[in-house]
């Protein structure tokens, strides 16, 4: 049980979701903004695997297959630097990226949904489908002048609702153990 593994912890989880909800509603205020720092931490992603990928490829330089890892850190090296030395063509790449994830996605839940058809609640399962699939055509659609802001707009929707429910399951796992009488005796003894 979530509440049993969190214990008396479940006041970093509160706090991690209340500083997620802040940046979410932040980075919805200012989604251009939030959509250069989405590209930054893409970028830095994208170095930061070329490093390991090279130095994977020169330890294991006797493994026949070692100069593939090192061309594909070369590649992703060339990747993270284009997207630092241009943020918006980087901004641009990523709304694509999402558009494209977006319907794939739909694509996949209407599959799924279509295939559980008898149980109860498949027809949720479509329209989130249909609806992602929509988004993601919406994106397209409107790509280049919905990429630089709708990048952000999505983070910060996206850590709205993480933060969410990250705070709910910390007050849920609060709740659940100060019932438990092995914290609660724990917490009197802390207190003295």
């Amino acid at each position: 049980m979530a509440a049993t593994a969190l214990g008396h912890r479940w006041g970093w989880l509160l706090a991690l979701g209340i500083v997620q909800i802040i940046a979410g509603w932040i980075a919805i205020a200012i989604p251009v903004v939030a959509s250069f720092a989405a590209v930054a931490i893409f970028g830095a992603v994208l170095l930061v695997t070329a490093i390991f990928q090279l130095i994977h490829a020169f330890r294991v330089r006797a493994w026949p297959r070692s100069a593939w890892y090192g061309l594909g850190g070369v590649f992703y090296a060339i990747a993270g630097l284009l997207v630092a030395i241009n943020p918006i063509g980087g901004a641009l790449t990523l709304a694509v990226i999402i558009a494209i994830l977006f319907i794939a996605d739909g694509v996949l839940r209407v599959a799924f949904g279509t295939s559980v058809r008898p149980l109860a609640g498949w027809g949720w399962l479509v329209a989130a489908g249909l609806c992602s699939i929509v988004v993601g055509v919406f994106l397209l659609i409107g790509w280049p002048a919905t990429a630089l802001w709708v990048t952000g707009l999505l983070l910060g929707v996206n850590l709205v609702f993480t933060g969410s429910m990250n705070v709910v399951l910390a007050l849920a796992s609060r709740t659940s153990t100060s019932a438990n009488p092995f914290y609660g005796s724990l917490r009197s003894r802390m207190s003295r």
